[in-house]
């Protein structure tokens, strides 16, 4: 699967997800709110340092710059997420707040980015899309252990 795809595979799991958590017991919306921070997490990560990069050779600079800082407004989101996924009506409101953004991030991502991205050989990321993918996941578990340091117990 090359890169382009496993971003846009990305999209369709944090959907998922996000269903998930809306039909979820309330007990189980904890956990869930664990699996969108790590999933999140692990996608920003691929974006910001493989992809936006490379992006900037094909796409205007300011399209580049708004993702991100939506992916700051994601961090600060997911980051609040964690700290209150026991807190309910904290909980939710934060869940359709970062469901909105994220919706919107994947929608321009796939209507302005992600094309022009076909375009570009692969080699261009600099390592292939399961190292790419390897590599984002050590980076996810140590932003997910600095996100998640800032929650409650």
């Amino acid at each position: 699967m090359n890169l382009i795809d496993v971003l846009i595979q990305q999209h369709r799991d944090a959907e998922a997800l996000f269903e998930a958590y809306r039909n979820a017991p309330d007990e189980e919306k904890p956990e869930l709110c664990v699996r969108l921070a790590e999933a999140l997490t692990m996608h920003s990560t691929i974006e910001e340092r493989w992809v936006y990069p490379v992006a900037r050779s094909v796409v205007d600079g300011s399209r580049i710059d708004f993702a991100v800082e939506e992916h700051g407004e994601m961090t600060q989101l997911l980051a609040e997420l964690l700290r209150a996924r026991r807190d309910v009506p904290r909980r939710e409101a934060t869940v359709r707040e970062l469901e909105a953004v994220v919706a919107n991030h994947m929608a321009e991502e796939e209507r302005e980015v992600l094309p022009r991205l076909r375009q570009v050989d692969a080699g261009a990321f600099g390592l292939s899309s399961s190292e790419i993918v390897r590599s984002a996941s050590d980076a996810r578990r140590e932003a997910m252990r600095q996100l998640d340091a800032s929650s409650p117990r």
